[in-house]
Parts: structure tokens; sequence; C-alpha cells
């Protein structure tokens, strides 16, 4: 039996959920942000890449929560631990790399090859 919200089910109001973001996401992408990221001191791809990454938040928890049971089973608890705990370990490793290679965002790739380590 699927599950309804306030009378209607719950995987397709998921599905019309994402089909909206991922709407507005191809807008965001077309469409001319040229004056408004003006107004906000940013250039347009600036603009567009926050817009992607803010919309991608919501589209992440839609997926994980209806489509990865993540919300609303009865094991549902022990399943989101079990998602986020290679999480902490993501986490652990972006800082260490972060903190320990200044140049981390740009100059991975060569420090990552063999024979750059300068040894």
């Amino acid at each position: 039996m699927s599950k309804k919200i306030r009378g209607l089910d719950v995987y397709w109001m998921n599905f019309f959920g994402l089909m909206l973001l991922t709407l507005i996401e191809v807008a965001a992408v077309g469409a001319n942000l040229g004056p408004t990221a003006e107004g906000f001191d940013m250039t347009e791809r600036q603009l567009t890449l926050w817009i992607l990454t803010i919309i991608a938040i919501p589209k992440f928890m839609m997926i994980a929560a209806i489509f990865m049971h993540l919300w609303g089973e009865d094991d549902s608890g022990i399943l989101t631990l079990t998602a986020l705990f290679p999480a902490f370990f993501i986490i652990i490793m972006v800082l260490f790399i972060g903190l320990t290679h200044p140049e981390a965002t740009t100059g991975l790739p060569a420090w990552c090859r063999p024979g750059t380590y300068g040894l």
C-alpha cells in the first residue's frame, strides 16, 4: 500500500516536486542572469552556481527521504544512520586535504600525480 500525505501519493508528490526543481534549474542555466548578478556583486556564472547548489539541497533530501526510504519507514532511523555514516569520513577527508595542503582546490590534481611529491 502506498503512503499518503494529505491524501496524495508520496511518490507522485516527490516526482512532481523534483520535476519542478529541475525546471527551475534548467531555467537558471538558460536565463540571462547578468543584471541580477551585478546586483549581488557577482558574475553570472557564480549566481548560476549558487542557484544550482541551493536547489540541489532539497532535491537531495527529497530523493534520500522517499526513494531511499530514509523517512517514514519503521526502520528509517537505522537506515538514516547507515546512510550518513560515510559522510563523517568524507568530511574528515575534505578537511584533512584542505587544511594540510594550502592549494588544495587549485593544485590538488598535480599534487596527486606520482613524481610530483618533491621528495
